[in-house]
């Protein structure tokens, strides 16, 4: 399977870059996808269109093995599995919380803690908020996407991409003003 991805992509060093993310991650979002979908098919499908993602967006990853690309690739796959969740059942409201969706041996640690070590109150509020909307805050001022961007990997509109970051910003100031911070 790892030949298929690489043949998408032209670049050497990029390629070089796919084969460390594919074997340093593969298990992490293969865990992602499960807490998400419970069903080992529906997880590797999740797997292989969150490879395929990466795979167009390679360029982004400065560097393959680091705390932010793995939070990248945790927010990549977990939207894919939720999208695949939501495609088995259409009509129904999907929500998502891996503290009580997730038995303990799938949990996942927090995009947020990954990403920012836990620490300070910023990455505290960001991590409080619902995943959509900080999954979608920090795709944009984390990763730098255009809304167009967001709405790709994230299988939305680019309007609902837009939403999701100005709510985000506006709970993101909330919580920040309730500790006691002037914004």
């Amino acid at each position: 399977m790892l030949s298929l991805y690489l043949a998408l992509i032209d670049s050497p060093s990029d390629r070089e870059k796919f084969n460390a993310i594919y074997n340093e991650y593969r298990e992490l979002m293969f865990r992602a996808a499960m807490s998400v979908l419970r069903r080992e098919a529906l997880t590797e499908e999740a797997v292989q269109e969150s490879f395929l993602k990466i795979a167009k967006n390679i360029s982004r990853f400065s560097e393959p093995v680091c705390s932010k690309s793995a939070s990248f690739i945790v927010i990549i796959v977990r939207n894919t599995a939720i999208d695949i969740l939501r495609k088995e059942n259409p009509g129904a409201f999907v929500t998502f919380d891996e503290e009580t969706a997730a038995p303990e041996s799938l949990k996942m640690p927090d995009v947020g803690e990954v990403m920012y070590g836990g620490a300070g109150i910023v990455s505290e509020a960001i991590s409080s908020m619902d995943k959509i909307y900080s999954d979608a805050l920090k795709l944009k001022y984390v990763y730098g996407f255009k809304n167009s961007e967001i709405a790709e990997l994230l299988g939305i509109s680019e309007k609902n991409a837009q939403m999701r970051v100005y709510r985000a910003k506006l709970i993101l100031k909330k919580k920040l003003e309730e500790a006691g911070y002037e914004i």
